[in-house]
């Protein structure tokens, strides 16, 4: 969704630049800068990482540093949510739910009882590897460190704002506003 914002975006400007609309691409730009970083923000930052010592939710602006030894439950639903030191903390950017990924291959042992004309070899099912998505990861690495004890954090989860994306959002609506303003 993001490639295609910016994607458009840039087509848009090339597009009123290209036809000599140099005014009206004056105008749409501040307008179409600020829909990429929304986009920017919104969807592309968002991430989950996992270490040897916990997890980092990268949510837009605001990121969390959790510790494992502060984690109390892992949620692994249509989202994953961590509750550490007596709140919930949701990351926008963690894999999607089983259901998006591996629709059909549940029903992969009925595709061989289907006619051999259908599958000219079944041969490429017997061998398939399992397939391990990132929930699973999740909850391995977690799990995986609590059985190797867990290391000491001062039981702190350090929460802190991306100031560099927040600053570029202020001159982004700053140039929105001046253009609106002028």
């Amino acid at each position: 969704m993001a490639a295609a914002a910016w994607a458009a975006a840039a087509g848009t400007l090339c597009w009123l630049v290209a036809s000599g609309e140099t005014r009206a691409a004056m105008d749409a730009a501040p307008w179409l800068v600020l829909a990429s970083w929304v986009v920017y923000v919104a969807q592309w930052l968002p991430c989950l990482r996992v270490d040897g010592d916990g997890f980092t939710l990268i949510n837009g602006l605001r990121d969390h540093r959790i510790p494992f030894d502060t984690v109390q439950d892992v949620e692994v639903r249509f989202a994953v949510a961590v509750r550490a030191a007596g709140k919930k903390y949701v990351s926008w950017g963690a894999p999607t739910p089983p259901g998006s990924f591996e629709s059909g291959f549940a029903h992969v042992s009925d595709l061989k009882s289907r006619p051999y004309s259908m599958l000219p070899s079944n041969e490429r099912f017997n061998h398939q590897p399992t397939v391990s998505t990132g929930r699973d990861e999740i909850a391995k690495a977690w799990q995986e460190a609590r059985t190797a004890g867990l290391r000491s954090s001062d039981g702190t989860v350090t929460s802190t704002w991306n100031r560099p994306m927040i600053a570029l959002g202020v001159v982004v609506l700053l140039w929105v506003t001046a253009a609106q303003l002028f």
